[in-house]
């Protein structure tokens, strides 16, 4: 039998004949010898009263084919979130019809193939009841033949409004309250996310908006076929002998087998590593219906050239492609299936260290120990059908370009699109991957626990083929949460053995177990924050799943000044720390009205989620800074935005260099910290949040400031008491040799420093070491430096050539609201040039920006205005009268035209009056 296939646009005829080169001609190719009919575009939708009725995307929903209508607006304007639940609180269909040829039907297995809806449905084809989805993060696969006819079909995919059906299994959970209810009022949401498998956050969140959104969010296929059809195949490398094995891949493959076929349905499997035409494997089978699975082992010898996968930093990402086909016995029939997949190895290690109780926590990928520098990752937009692939790239360089090598996949959105995963691994990403659960306990009836099951399943072996997949978890704070009795779990000793039953029974008897009956080549861990193996000794609920001798941390300080580092915890492994900002003016005022751009307008008011959080960020500020001041309300606003912008980064600068000096030291029983994931990287819309990308990708100045404090080589100077201390950090693995280190005092009056202390020496790498200890004192002394509050510090390397090796570092002595000779100064933009070199990658040109100054500036920023794009450095401290910078818009620009959009600001000039 022939079929056509569509490749780049042509199509091509290919028999089972020929079906071992296929993979060869097409090496892109996942091709199923089925008849198939794509229901991706067009549909109609409709809400339940039937007065409304338009046209439907698919992949996509509601409220994006509303928008496209005309029948609302911007959801994200305003205070339409709010204004828009309507949408949310309907139930709403799509339907549409299709044509069926006759030899379609002839087949003996037709099946409706739905890769995403969300969440609650039902599907039927002519009238006729074939399937009902609860679960937004499943494949489902329904039996669809008897209801066909040739010619023209007509389906229809009826949906429950979430909100509704949460609260409907809710009120049906009599026996016992599965809290929380409702999430506080200051999310403007809604409540029971937990009892509904849906993206947690749809409900609302501290840092986005509630828009539980319907529709048929993935692709929907009819598929028919004879005899079997390769639905899924997970790729799981394990290390040989090193010897004559260096590899063993295990090519475990899914089958759906047909029920209408005689059985036992036999052919032929087979497995090639693309590109080593005698790396192959194959199996005659026997297959059960309805779906069963195998096995199959390559064998990757000395002779064969394979590299591995390394993190960015450490080494190339290479990718390999492994081919699957099944030929049938007896009708021929070809199902072929190609993913791509990485050689690497990932181990935890949680073992004694010597001086501190507890156990280490550390990652080590091809057995080299790595420190994870990143953040936290969120869904990046409400509406899912409105995320490109270029955009998500843009967000994954930006963190490469920002030195971070891991970013955790937090559990309260969705397990992400295949996209973020295929490019993680091009760029050398690591992913900390959660189980989508978060801030909540959940129901744990039979119907749920099923439910669950193949939730885990399905995304376990999807995502699992991915080397940047280097831990799975099983839910964001949950065992925090009833260790601390959040919700009131503890409030009576039978509450409190029950709830910690619910817990194992799902995060334990239920994921866990199911994840390691598919894949145990990764560390799986219950949930984060946890203690790991304490926890477990604990029975998996530890008394203090924060402490700092065991696992990963979640810390959050809001009320300290979070310049001092004696407040954080010296933990093994922190996995979330933040403070937030305000987005820029540029991207707010996208979504606001000029009655907006005030601090105490209803609009702030309304995109604040988090519970005095604006009080926070004014708070922290006044620990070293006087707030804006002029006439000008606007402007007050835009400075009042500039300067959470600074105090944010400050505060994940400090907190995030303690953790990078304390990789290699043990004080008090703590330290030997390897891991440090800010919260968060991106934002899911435009409001008041922790990240350090804005909606749209503009990156904040944490975001710049990240690319230093996340630099594989640098330098860490902070008071201890009395003492004057700076380390040097290295995430080299290599040991550096002939390194110089430079100490300077400096004033607010001058460009040339008042003292340079010089050190030169060797260091180790995968590193800290402390190579300057003197008393504050005695060296501002030394310098000249007759009151702290006149004076700062910076520290820097220099190689064997005496040139700049990594960031430099700035260290201010005081706050500077009382800092001494810091007066206002002129920065201007002295040039702009078109540069000849190849820029960054994403960017179709580069522009050198040239600054001067008349005196030292800190917390210089340059606004691009309404071109979009990154600077090479912003935010910084500018102690030298000219400084040349790069500029890489996301679009070409003319240097004329940028010089109009650009402008500058420095600290000092956010007071005007």
């Amino acid at each position: 039998m022939t079929t056509n296939m569509a490749q780049d646009g042509s199509m091509f005829a290919v028999t089972a004949a020929k079906i071992s080169l296929v993979f060869l001609i097409f090496p892109n190719l996942s091709y199923q010898d089925i008849g198939r009919i794509d229901l991706n575009g067009v549909w109609l939708a409709s809400n339940g009263g039937g007065d409304i009725n338009l046209n439907g995307t698919v992949p996509g929903c509601i409220h994006t084919d509303l928008m496209a209508a005309g029948r609302i607006g911007d959801p994200y304007f305003r205070f339409n979130d709010v204004a828009y639940r309507w949408v949310a609180k309907e139930n709403w269909s799509y339907s549409r019809q299709f044509s069926v040829p006759e030899d379609l039907l002839k087949h003996k297995e037709i099946v409706l193939v739905c890769e995403g809806l969300d969440t609650v449905a039902t599907v039927t084809v002519n009238g006729h009841n074939v399937g009902q989805s609860n679960n937004m993060f499943r494949r489902y696969t329904f039996d669809i033949k008897p209801v066909l006819q040739s010619g023209v079909n007509t389906i229809q995919v009826t949906f429950q409004s979430a909100i509704k059906y949460a609260a409907e299994k809710n009120m049906s959970h009599a026996e016992y309250m599965v809290p929380p209810d409702c999430p506080p009022a200051v999310q403007k949401g809604e409540c029971h996310p937990n009892f509904i498998r849906k993206e947690q956050c749809s409900f609302s969140w501290d840092w986005g908006p509630a828009f539980a959104t319907q529709g048929i969010w993935k692709n929907i296929s009819i598929q028919a076929y004879d005899s079997a059809v390769i639905r899924d195949v997970h790729v799981t490398p394990k290390k040989g002998d090193g010897k004559t094995t260096l590899w063993l891949i295990d090519v475990t493959v899914y089958m759906d087998v047909s029920k209408a076929a005689k059985p036992p349905i036999t052919g032929l499997v087979s497995a090639q590593l693309q590109g080593f035409p005698t790396l192959f494997v194959k199996n005659n089978v026997k297959l059960k219906s309805p779906s069963d699975r195998l096995t199959l082992t390559l064998n990757v010898s000395s002779q064969f050239k394979v590299e591995s996968w390394w993190p960015a930093g450490y080494g190339k990402q290479m990718l390999y492609k492994v081919g699957v086909t099944f030929v049938s016995t007896d009708t021929g029939e070809v199902s072929a299936k190609l993913v791509k997949t990485g050689l690497r190895t990932v181990e935890l290690v949680q073992e004694p260290i010597k001086g501190s109780p507890g156990l280490s926590f550390y990652f080590k990928i091809n057995n080299v120990p790595i420190f994870l520098k990143g953040s936290n990752w969120i869904p990046v937009d409400a509406f899912k059908n409105r995320i490109t692939t270029a955009y998500t790239r843009y967000l994954l360089q930006s963190a490469v370009d920002a030195n971070m090598n891991t970013l955790r996949v937090w559990g309260g959105g969705i397990y992400e699109h295949d996209d973020v995963y295929d490019i993680a691994d091009e760029l050398g990403i690591m992913i900390w991957q959660d189980f989508m659960f978060a801030c909540a306990m959940y129901p744990v009836d039979d119907d749920f626990l099923g439910n669950v099951r193949e939730e885990i399943q399905q995304q376990v072996v999807r995502i699992g083929n991915h080397p940047s997949v280097i831990a799975w978890s099983g839910n964001n704070e949950n065992e925090a949460a009833l260790a601390a009795n959040w919700y009131g779990t503890d409030n009576t000793t039978q509450l409190h053995a029950l709830y910690r039953e619910d817990y194992v029974k799902l995060y334990v008897n239920v994921t866990m177990a199911t994840v390691w009956s598919l894949d145990k080549s990764r560390p799986n861990i219950t949930s984060s924050p946890s203690n790991g193996k304490e926890t477990e000794k604990e029975n998996w609920v530890a008394k203090n799943p924060y402490d700092h001798h065991y696992g990963d941390v979640h810390y959050y300080n809001y009320v300290s000044d979070c310049w001092d580092w004696t407040k954080f915890p010296k933990t093994r492994f922190a996995s979330e720390y933040g403070f937030q900002s305000w987005p820029s003016f540029h991207t707010l005022k996208k979504v606001s009205t000029a009655d907006d751009w005030t601090l105490d307008s209803d609009f702030n008011d309304h995109r604040q989620h988090h519970q005095d959080g604006d009080v926070q960020m004014l708070d922290q500020a006044k620990f070293h800074f006087a707030l804006p001041t002029g006439d000008d309300p606007v402007q007050q606003y835009e400075d009042s935005i500039y300067l959470s912008q600074v105090v944010q980064a400050m505060c994940i600068k400090t907190q995030t260099e303690f953790y990078r000096r304390s990789r290699s030291e043990i004080i008090g029983g703590k330290g030997h910290t390897m891991g440090a994931l800010y919260w968060q990287l991106n934002d899911i819309w435009q409001g008041p949040t922790w990240s350090s990308l804005e909606y749209g990708g503009r990156w904040k100045m944490l975001q710049y400031y990240a690319a230093k404090f996340f630099a594989p080589v640098m330098t860490v100077i902070f008071e201890d008491g009395e003492q004057l201390k700076v380390y040097v950090v290295s995430d080299l693995t290599t040991k550096l040799s002939q390194v110089n280190l430079q100490v300077q005092v400096w004033t607010w009056s001058s460009f040339k420093p008042l003292k340079s202390w010089a050190k030169t020496f060797d260091m180790e790498g995968s590193s800290a070491s402390m190579i300057f200890n003197q008393t504050t004192a005695e060296f501002l002394k030394d310098a000249k430096c007759t009151k702290r509050e006149a004076c700062f510090i910076t520290s820097g390397l220099l190689d064997s050539k005496q040139k700049p090796y990594g960031p430099t570092n700035s260290y201010f002595l005081t706050p500077l609201k009382s800092a001494l000779g810091l007066a206002k100064v002129n920065v201007t933009v002295s040039k702009i040039t078109l540069l000849p070199d190849a820029p960054k990658p994403g960017a179709p040109n580069a522009l050198q920006v040239e600054l001067k100054t008349t005196g030292p500036a800190p917390f210089v920023w340059l606004d691009s205005g309404d071109v979009e794009g990154r600077f090479s450095d912003n935010g910084f401290l500018m102690n030298v009268d000219t400084l040349a910078l790069q500029f890489y818009p996301l679009q070409s620009v003319k240097a004329p035209d940028f010089e109009k959009e650009v402008r500058v600001l420095s600290l000092m000039d956010i007071y005007r009056k």
